[in-house]
């Protein structure tokens, strides 16, 4: 009989292993799907009610999910920013290319002075960039014009001794100005008495409006040296003439009055041809 028994209570016991052993081994398979899902930033908050171990698997999920959420967050950011940048690129670009179109169309016939040397020189005389040439030809002859009336100025101004003098003041105005600027620059960084960086202060702005004031006797000076000399006389008058003739010449290729701005431009495009 008490074979029987242990026989008996065998039985029972594998049976109940077979019975309960896929349960749990079920139960094992879902914890580890619960975990794995809460690991690739899954619903771990749902699961974790339900298990200790499961919550805490959710939490990292979620902290997971949050992290990458940040990070695409700042990508983003980055992202704008280059956007942005482009932007203004672009904007840029954009304004240069407006600007030189009007321009282009400001200067209107004188485009023709993007002609190359040799077409300048083989032109007809009568043709756009012929007249364009002829311009180019008179506006380099005032140019050499104005620079024999400036040497000229220059002898007739070093050959006046009222001109020398008022030189020679207005270089003693400087000096003391700057003199005086290094004292209350050296008070003020030493911290001194409020009272002496003051009364430096003003002795600056007095050496200020000496040297503006020596400065208008010279121009006055020079002036009267220039008018009291021929040759300096009769360079300036040959050069205004150049001037104008080189201006009357622009505006016979223009076809129209031409604005300082166009003169400009259109000296720029024949520089060094």
């Amino acid at each position: 009989m008490v074979v029987c028994s242990s026989r008996f209570v065998l039985a029972v016991s594998l049976s109940a292993l077979l019975i309960v052993g896929p349960s749990i081994a079920g139960h094992s398979d879902l914890l580890s799907y619960d975990q794995a899902f809460a690991e690739k930033g899954g619903n771990g908050g749902g699961n974790g009610g339900g298990k200790g171990g499961s919550g805490g698997n959710g939490g990292g999920g979620s902290g997971g999910a949050q992290g990458n959420a940040g990070a695409s967050s700042a990508g983003g950011g980055s992202q704008s920013a280059n956007a942005g940048q482009a932007g203004k690129s672009s904007s840029s670009k954009a304004s240069e290319k407006s600007k030189d179109k009007s321009l282009a169309n400001e200067l209107g016939a004188l485009n023709a002075a993007h002609a190359s040397s040799k077409a300048l020189a083989n032109a007809s005389p009568n043709s756009r960039v012929g007249k364009i040439a002829a311009y180019k030809a008179a506006n380099d002859a005032a140019i050499d014009a104005q620079a024999e009336a400036d040497e000229a100025a220059a002898a007739a101004i070093a050959g006046n001794p009222a001109a020398v003098a008022a030189a020679a003041e207005t270089k003693l105005a400087a000096d003391d100005l700057a003199a005086k600027q290094q004292t209350l620059t050296g008070l003020q960084v030493a911290g001194a008495d409020q009272t002496e960086i003051d009364a430096a202060q003003q002795a600056v702005d007095d050496a200020a409006d000496a040297l503006a004031a020596a400065q208008a006797t010279q121009a006055a000076a020079e002036a009267a040296a220039i008018a009291a000399d021929p040759a300096a006389q009769q360079a300036q008058a040959e050069a205004d003439a150049a001037a104008e003739v080189a201006n009357t010449a622009l505006e016979t290729a223009a076809n129209k009055p031409v604005t300082p701005e166009v003169k400009a431009a259109v000296d720029a495009l024949l520089a060094g041809k």
